[in-house]
């Protein structure tokens, strides 16, 4: 037989649900979950989260998502978990070390503290360890210099009364899950409940969470809204202008930027040689001037282009090595005869008186007094008897045969040749040295070809200076006999001059076809194109911010998508009409009149919805229309938020421990004793422990747990010298009860008798009389508590008179007990002034430890009468 299906609880179906929710959700009700609604630090933080699951870089942050681990644990069904002690806390407030607090397993524990006693620090540590909704942060010691961690603290628990292993605890994200089967209830947790801003409206646990994931969406969709009119807000003005043609490469590119355009191709286009930039450069001028003067311009241009050739062609056979060998060979040449010549005259004139004779200089002698002759018509040479031209004297037959033989040897053949010879060589070499390269006749056209093509003009210039160089060795090896060494000519670009010649032919042609339309179209299209190119780099720079803040935009989009609330509030309907079920609202009804009786007449109902689930308001009976926040008191609030928590549990499949931090703040009498009754009435079904500094609920609590016999502990918090919630037995010494005070004065008597022992006089002394001051307010208390049986009980509002009867148990003697001891109590405490002259001894702690005992069988005495008065 099949055993019948549990249905899911609300968590379980929550958690279920959001398996199919981005990370960042999931995050985000995790932290709802273990923590309540979300801070802005924490809001932050899954803001960051839902960026980085769409791509921001940069987030270290790691998304954590819900799991079932971090639900409240369930027990089972009918099973629970109770708390045995809480201990060993280090790191919380000024909380004491060393300290146990112990809890009643099967009952009540009722833990009193004043303000200051250390009650927040442990409510703080138990609201984190068993999860509560709104459980704050612990913060350490602000005057330590000495704790650093995290806050630690040891549970031992029950498993249905079965002890288990202790619970190290540590305040960090990952508490121990059986400790969330425990539940916390204080005024913050009740604004769980209520909200007071518009309306007091109930929202069960488990139903606020979508509530609260959806308020996380809306955020966060703000948040990125915002984020979006600001990148929006960054758009650079120039796509509103823009300074590029949409028909360029640049301008394809800077056109169509999307959050995925990749900017590689656009790298390419930003590096421009210098010729294009000088293009550029000639089509803005161009293209500003009248097309027929610029083709005109260019054509001349063209023309400059093509002399330059020319010229260097010349250069190239002026200067090439037949050239130079040439003229090389020429003076060899010369040399070479006008050796031969020299020699014949050295064997002609062997005999003359004077030594060079036939020589370059004696040749040009020779042939000047020709010239001279002829100019003045006489016959060179003279003859015997005429008058010397050299001289100037008349010839005698000797100098006639002299004479006669210088102008034999002149007129000889080697003497020909080797003037003809030298001749040849003065006329190339004169012609050699006319033909020197001059930079100057290229110089302008050179300096416009180096605008758009350097080089060119670069390749021009090497070529001159490589002609003028070979041009200067020649010259400096033709005057002499050894071989000619010349540099290597260098190429003349006479391909990239006719091709530069032929283009700027044709861009003329282009120029004076832009005197119509579609002919200038052209040109325009290049400028625009080489424009937008040297734009390119700036617009580079503008495209990758550009193309970053779409990426961003982007990313805003995908994540403002997953924002919407429309799967949240489908989710807390459905919820919603699993949670508030008539039974439920009947529930809280009866929750109601047990808190509040008939003083606050109220109801749940569905009051249409929000972003995440419906709304269920409490309203008022008497007047649907009235603002129930605007008419409940705080303290009528309270009962409605402890009704609608008590409410939920009821739901519960099990019955762990409830725990109450100061539940009846701001409740007067008429409220504070109905959540007494009700607390207690509660104990009967689970472990209850409450937490208050009010002493009249001490006292309601007590009360009411003693007349229901349900097991009750009482603890009281006080602060020492090692810091607060120092652990105490029972209430303080003001507020204990008889029992409670007569263990403290044998604990007392025991101190006492160590000093004595010890022969310490005057300790023993303060000991005794200080401790008679404590059993004289204890017989006093008893007459409260025990002879009037709580008829009468100070700073309580009502009269018990149900215990009426039991009064008349006291008898005679028991009265003239209780004055024979208070009597003796009042005397040793120095009511009164002492006289100088008596110095009594204060009693032994035997005989003290007699009159505690006096009070102790008088107090049974009359219990056990009373207990008999039926």
């Amino acid at each position: 037989m099949h055993q019948p299906v549990s249905p899911k609880s609300v968590l379980q179906t929550i958690l279920d649900w959001s398996q199919s929710r981005p990370m960042w959700q999931r995050d985000a009700l995790r932290r709802i979950v273990t923590g309540g609604t979300l801070d802005p630090a924490s809001l932050g933080e899954v803001l960051a989260l839902c960026k980085k699951e769409h791509g921001e870089p940069g987030v270290l942050l790691a998304a954590s998502a819900l799991e079932a681990q971090h639900l409240p644990a369930n027990p089972g069904n009918g099973a629970a978990i109770t708390l045995v002690s809480l201990g060993d806390i280090v790191g919380v407030n000024q909380l004491a070390p060393k300290q146990t607090l112990p809890f009643e397993q099967r009952g009540l524990t009722i833990i009193y503290g004043p303000n200051g006693a250390g009650k927040s620090g442990y409510g703080r540590v138990l609201k984190r360890a068993c999860r509560a909704r709104k459980a704050g942060e612990i913060m350490p010691d602000a005057f330590s210099l000495t704790f650093g961690g995290k806050a630690t603290a040891t549970f031992t628990i029950a498993r249905e009364g079965v002890a288990q292993p202790a619970l190290s605890w540590e305040d960090n994200a990952n508490p121990d899950p059986v400790l969330s089967a425990v539940s916390v209830f204080d005024r913050e947790c009740g604004a769980v409940h209520i909200q007071d801003k518009n309306e007091v409206a109930f929202r069960p646990f488990g139903l606020d969470i979508p509530d609260d994931l959806a308020a996380v969406c809306t955020k966060i969709k703000a948040l990125l809204q915002a984020e979006e009119g600001q990148l929006k807000a960054l758009r650079n003005p120039v796509f509103d202008k823009p300074t590029w043609q949409a028909t360029t490469a640049v301008g394809r590119i800077m056109s169509g930027l999307k959050h995925s355009t990749k900017l590689d191709a656009m790298t390419p286009l930003a590096v421009m040689a210098d010729g294009e930039r000088a293009r550029l450069q000639q089509l803005v001028e161009d293209l500003a001037k009248n097309p027929v003067e610029a083709a005109a311009e260019q054509r001349q241009f063209a023309d400059g282009i093509g002399r330059i050739l020319r010229y260097l062609k010349k250069m190239v056979d002026a200067y090439s090595d037949e050239a130079l060998a040439a003229l090389k060979i020429l003076a060899d040449d010369a040399r070479a005869k006008r050796s031969a010549a020299t020699l014949a005259a050295t064997i002609a004139f062997k005999d003359a008186t004077f030594p060079g004779v036939g020589a370059e200089a004696w040749r040009s002698l020779w042939e000047a007094s020709r010239h001279y002759s002829q100019h003045i018509e006489q016959q060179f040479p003279a003859v015997e008897g005429e008058h010397c031209v050299l001289c100037h004297q008349p010839l005698t037959a000797e100098a006639d045969a002299r004479m006669g033989g210088f102008e034999r040897f002149i007129r000889d053949d080697t003497e020909k040749q080797a003037t003809a010879a030298e001749k040849d060589y003065d006329t190339a070499l004169k012609e050699f040295r006319g033909r020197r390269p001059d930079i100057r006749l290229i110089g302008e056209i050179r300096r416009r070809i180096a605008i758009q093509h350097p080089a060119v003009a670069a390749a021009v210039l090497r070529f001159m200076a490589s002609a003028d160089m070979r041009r200067l060795q020649c010259l400096r090896d033709v005057a002499s006999n050894g071989a000619m060494v010349l540099s290597p000519q260098v190429a003349l670009p006479e391909t990239d001059l006719i091709a530069l010649e032929n283009d700027v032919r044709a861009y003329a042609g282009q120029l004076e076809a832009a005197a119509d339309i579609e002919g200038r179209k052209v040109l325009q299209a290049e400028h625009d194109e080489l424009k937008d190119r040297a734009a390119a780099t700036d617009l580079y720079e503008i495209a990758t911010k550009e193309v970053d803040r779409l990426v961003k935009l982007e990313r805003i989009a995908k994540c403002l998508a997953q924002t919407s609330t429309t799967p949240i509030t489908k989710l807390g309907n459905e919820l919603a009409d699993d949670i508030i079920t008539p039974r439920m609202r009947d529930r809280f009804q009866s929750e109601i009149v047990r808190l509040a009786a008939e003083k606050v007449r109220v109801e749940v109902v569905r009051s249409g919805g929000q972003y995440g689930s419906p709304n269920y308001q409490i309203r008022l009976f008497a007047n649907a229309k009235t603002k129930v926040h605007l008419v409940l008191s705080e303290g009528e609030q309270t009962c409605v938020a402890l009704a609608a928590f008590l409410t939920e549990l009821a739901t519960a499949t099990h019955k762990s421990a409830l725990i109450f931090d100061d539940p009846v703040t701001s409740l007067d009498h008429r409220w504070r004793r109905k959540v007494a009754q009700r607390l207690v009435e509660e104990a009967k079904e689970r472990q209850i422990i409450v937490f208050t500094h009010d002493l009249v609920f001490v006292n309601d609590l007590n009360d009411s747990a003693y007349r229901q016999t349900i097991p009750t502990r009482l603890a009281n918090l006080s602060r020492g010298p090692d810091g607060t919630g120092i652990v105490g037995d029972g209430l303080p010494w003001d507020h204990a009860g008889v029992k409670a005070r007569v263990d403290r004065l044998e604990k007392d008597q025991r101190a006492a008798k160590a000093l004595y022992d010890a022969n310490d006089e005057e300790g023993y002394r303060s000991s005794a009389v200080r401790l008679y001051g404590f059993l004289r307010a204890t017989w006093e208390r008893a007459l409260e508590e025990i002879v009037f049986a709580g008829v009468l009980i100070r700073h309580r509002d009502y009269i018990d008179t149900k215990n009426l009867k039991k009064v008349s148990a006291l008898e005679e003697a028991d009265a003239e007990t209780f004055r024979a001891a208070f009597k003796k109590c009042s005397d040793i405490i120095e009511a009164h002034d002492a006289s100088r002259v008596r110095n009594e001894e204060p009693p032994p702690p035997s005989e003290i430890l007699t009159d505690i005992k006096t009070l102790t069988d008088w107090a049974e005495s009359l219990r056990t009468r009373q207990k008999a008065i039926v």
